[in-house]
């Protein structure tokens, strides 16, 4: 994908969910202006690493211990998630967006990774 199109749908992303957490519910502080330079970069990232993200979601040759490992991250985030959604829609919102930026982070930096 060209780098102009992968930025300018990021941007969009990234409006669009901080215009979501701003209609959600009274957003407090400067927590929505954080939300769309957070999303924007997750999908920037995703969209240029996505070959990588493909291979995450491949279920051919899993190990036990990938399984187990992968079910911890899905309670430990579904348990945060909701926790910070009872606080307020753009708290949860940005909780999601920052999983999200770790994972697209993780997945490029093993991309980069030599062999």
């Amino acid at each position: 994908m060209r780098p102009f199109i992968r930025y300018l749908a990021s941007l969009v992303v990234g409006l669009v969910v901080a215009g979501v957490a701003v209609s959600a519910a009274d957003a407090p502080g400067l927590l929505p202006v954080a939300i769309a330079p957070l999303y924007a970069a997750t999908t920037a990232l995703v969209l240029r690493h996505r070959d990588g993200w493909g291979r995450l979601f491949r279920f051919g040759d899993q190990r036990w211990s990938d399984r187990k490992r992968g079910a911890l991250g899905g309670g430990i985030c579904a348990i945060s998630f909701s926790l910070l959604l009872s606080l307020s829609v753009p708290a949860g919102i940005t909780g999601i967006g920052l999983m999200l930026f770790g994972q697209a982070l993780t997945v490029a930096d093993y991309e980069s990774l030599p062999g």
